[in-house]
């Protein structure tokens, strides 16, 4: 028997997700398909267009076998500690054959070569990076001036193919999940597949596959997105109502005001928190603080997820702690297909608790699980929150949640 395992957001899921699921599945001719799936917020530092029990049933109709949830403080982490802690939670399932993933390069092959050079760190290329953070650049922008030469000076690789490979964000975590396999030892065989269809961060609505991005701006728009979407997912979000970073703009107001020094969270470098401290009291919304505090030592990504983890009360100390005791103290179910054997297969496997029950799981944890969960729950409830103020209308909180059986 043959499972294939993918990490996703699902933001929301769309023709380009389900590409990739049945490409997978005809290359390897695997039984089930299970997705580590990101909860209620998303790498990007905001919140999920749509709420996790609506993504799930989104993928189970259309070719998921079982969703489990990657915990927010990984969901929102960088690139690098999302991938690892993907990986590791496929690991701990025991019973993942491959970790299939989208990419936008047509030079495949040239993935597995920069993961390699970013896990080793050959000497050569650690003096390229020094040299260039010497100069003053950010360390995304050092990272790729030094693998460009590096691979060049090394492989022949032209310095333009490498720099338009680490433009997608697809390609660096195709890269990250390539690393993190080599660094945590995981028997997992990587499965690259090329995308189809519309660039990550294009707008346009007119391709048969449009991006997230595209489908997400619709939804802001108010535009109707059935044609967007596979019919099997567009049954699930018709009617359901979307929550944008603007919504949270009070909330994080509300924790910027009570913080001093924010370089205890998860995320937020001392310089960071510096800023922050500074331009606080000139905050007015989250877009336009992004701006006041944007530095180029920072990505706009990697300081929304700083404010979401200072909203959320996501702390450094906290994460360290479960990244040192093996990232996950129990893993959480959040939907099934009936007529899959995957229970049964993960129950027989998994190096980790598997949560059923969630309120006797809640109830009975202690320490390091007790905690994790805490962080968990309170950034839900921060979630549920801002969608029953929007939208008037109560839904369940995370101890009423059930799990989704297709």
């Amino acid at each position: 028997m043959t499972t294939i395992g993918m990490i996703a957001e699902f933001n929301p899921f769309h023709k380009g997700h389900k590409y990739i699921i049945d490409k997978a599945k005809s290359i390897t001719g695997a039984d089930n398909v299970i997705v580590i799936c990101s909860g209620n917020y998303v790498q990007r530092g905001e919140p999920a267009i749509f709420d996790k029990t609506i993504r799930t049933k989104a993928a189970l109709s259309n070719g998921a076998d079982a969703v489990f949830e990657l915990p927010v403080y990984y969901s929102t982490a960088s690139a690098e500690m999302f991938a690892r802690a993907g990986v590791k939670f496929l690991t701990d399932l025991g019973c993942v054959d491959y970790l299939c993933f989208g990419c936008e390069t047509e030079h495949i092959k040239m993935l597995p070569t920069i993961a390699n050079v970013l896990e080793n760190e050959p000497d050569e290329y650690k003096a390229l990076l020094k040299s260039s953070l010497a100069d003053g650049d950010s360390f995304p922008k050092a990272r790729s001036n030094a693998l460009k030469k590096y691979l060049n000076d090394t492989k022949g690789i032209s310095q333009n193919e490498v720099e338009i490979t680490l433009k997608s964000p697809n390609n660096i975590l195709a890269i990250e999940y390539m690393k993190a396999i080599k660094h945590l030892g995981s028997p997992l065989k990587p499965l690259a597949i090329k995308r189809i269809g519309a660039d990550y961060s294009s707008l346009d609505v007119t391709d048969d596959f449009v991006s997230a991005t595209a489908i997400r701006n619709e939804l802001k728009q108010k535009h109707d997105i059935e044609q967007l979407v596979p019919a099997d997912a567009y049954m699930h979000y018709e009617g359901t109502k979307p929550l944008f970073i603007n919504d949270f703009d009070l909330l994080l107001g509300d924790a910027l005001i009570n913080g001093k020094e924010f370089q205890e969270f998860f995320g937020v470098p001392e310089k960071l928190s510096n800023r922050i401290n500074n331009q606080k009291n000139d905050y007015t919304d989250i877009e336009h603080f992004l701006m006041q505090i944007d530095s180029r030592n920072n990505t706009k990504t990697s300081i929304s997820r700083a404010l979401l983890h200072i909203m959320l009360n996501i702390k450094k100390a906290d994460i360290n702690e479960a990244v040192e005791n093996g990232y996950f103290t129990s893993a959480r179910l959040l939907g099934i297909n009936r007529g899959s054997n995957l229970i049964s297969l993960i129950n027989d496997n998994i190096k980790i608790p598997l949560i059923s029950k969630y309120s006797r799981h809640y109830e009975n944890a202690t320490g390091l699980d007790k905690k994790l969960l805490e962080i968990q729950l309170y950034a839900d409830e921060l979630y549920r929150l801002v969608y029953m103020i929007k939208y008037k209308e109560i839904i369940p909180n995370e101890f009423e949640r059930q799990i989704v059986v297709k």
